[in-house]
This record gives C-alpha cells, structure tokens and sequence, in this order.
C-alpha cells in the first residue's frame, strides 16, 4: 500500500510539473536597446519581470516593445540603483503596464524616498532589496548577490547586482557595479560561473576587471551600450581574449535569450547556446 501511495505521489507530481511548463511556458530574457542604460525583461508566460526601466527618454521605446511582446503587466520592476539611466523610465512604464510591485535598493539615497512616494501615490507596491532577497518563480530563481558594502562615493558601486538561473542558463546581472563591488563579490565568495552576463556600467574601463571574468567565465556577454561613449575597446578586447561572445545593444540592437539561442533583431543573427 506504501510503495503505491508513494507512486501516485511521484505521479502527481510530475504532472503537475509538466503542466507547470505547458501553462507557463518557456523562459526569455530581452535586453531592450535603449542605448547608454539598462532595461531587461524577464518573460514567462503572462508573468513578467524587468531589471531597470531605462532613462525617461526612452520610455516610449520602452512601452511599444513591451506591447509588441504581448507585455501588458508585470509581476515586478527591479531598480538596481538610483541613476537616471536605470530608473527614470520607471513611472509611465509602471502605469502602462499594470506593474504590481517595484523593488527598491535599500540604502539611505533621497532618490529612494522620492521614487517610493511618486509609486504608492500612483498604487504600485514597494518592497525594498536587502541582503539574501530573491525572487523566485516558475523557471527563474535570482538572488542578490551584491552590493556588500554601502558606498558613500560611488552610486555605482551600490549596484544590486543579481545572479541565478533563468530556464536552463545561468545569467549574472552585473547593474553598474565597478571594480571595487566585484572585487567585494569576490573575496566574500559570492560569484559563481555563468553562461550569461549583462556587463556592467555598460563595457566602460571602470569594471568587468580580468580577476571578475575569471571568477564568472561567461560564454556570452551583453553590453547595454550606444556606441559613442560606450563600449570601452579594453573591455571588448579583456572579453575577446577569453572567448567571449561579446553581443552590443548598439550593434545588435534588442537582443533576446529564448530557448537557449541568442537572438538579434537587428541584424536576424542566432547562435546556439549550450
């Protein structure tokens, strides 16, 4: 009786599994061109996530690719930290899109408080990203992984930077973090490989350090940069040397990571991952 107690639970289970995936669908990440800043949409199903929401001249951009991807709510909005380039965007796409919750980086920034304010006023929720904090759901499991220190000077060094598993890939969402968040990341034992990383403060010298790649080991990386003022050729020439798919949101434009290929929409390019 035990043994067929036990099967029909290992039965019920997997269906459940497998009905989990038939309703939700495969995971996909699309790091939208919006030049010199970081937007990411994390897509699953009719559950949604974004990683920064991109300077407020972008917004519309913004709003129509999330509308030509079906995107008519988000679960959550993530704000890594408070420059203008990752934040500002925020209002018009929270309220275009229905999004239910915003997580704000947890620090003493005056930003913070003003970003909250305007988000309860319009009805959104706020939760802010302490250390440990995670999201988890169906295929997608980050965790914060930095900052470990606050730091006083440098806004970019209070990155929240996120690391985790999305469908079958592992991704490292580096925000704008600089040398000394990685080296932090670092010594504290916090990286892990991954096959995925958004680049930090967008492939300027200031970061993705030789220590940092070596630690990671990426496969792919993307860099949310427009051409002018970003990339720095060091950067490029530090991931080219260790055989890194370097991928440019200025070159590639909106690029999309789905069922394990790399996709541009600029140019129709595919490369098979894993």
């Amino acid at each position: 009786m035990k043994k067929k107690l036990i099967v029909i639970v290992v039965i019920l289970i997997m269906f459940m599994d497998n009905s989990t995936f038939a309703k939700y669908g495969i995971c996909e990440v699309h790091f939208i061109d919006v030049g010199q800043g970081d937007c990411t949409l994390i897509k699953l199903g009719n559950k949604n996530y974004l990683i920064d929401s991109g300077a407020a001249y972008y917004t519309n951009r913004v709003i129509k690719y999330l509308n030509s991807n079906n995107v008519n709510k988000i679960e959550g909005i993530i704000l890594t930290h408070y420059h203008d380039d990752h934040y500002d965007g925020i209002y018009n796409i929270a309220k275009s899109t229905k999004a239910h919750k915003v997580y704000l980086p947890d620090y003493e920034n005056n930003i913070k408080y003003s970003i909250a304010d305007k988000l309860l006023k319009m009805g959104v929720s706020v939760e802010y990203i302490g250390k440990g904090w995670s999201v988890k759901h169906y295929g997608v499991n980050l965790k914060a992984v930095g900052p470990i220190y606050k730091d006083g000077s440098v806004e970019n060094n209070n990155s929240i930077v996120l690391q985790g598993k999305i469908g079958g890939l592992n991704y490292l969402f580096a925000g704008d973090c600089e040398k000394r968040e990685e080296n932090d990341m670092i010594t504290t034992k916090q990286l892990k490989k991954c096959d995925v990383l958004k680049v930090p403060h967008h492939g300027l010298n200031t970061s993705t350090m030789v220590e940092f790649l070596n630690k990671i080991q990426p496969k792919v990386a993307i860099v949310t940069s427009d051409g002018i003022n970003t990339p720095d050729k060091r950067v490029e020439k530090r991931l080219a040397s260790k055989g890194i798919v370097v991928w440019r949101s200025d070159r590639q434009g909106n690029i999309v990571i789905k069922n394990k290929i790399l996709f541009s929409d600029r140019n129709n390019t595919t490369i098979k991952l894993k």
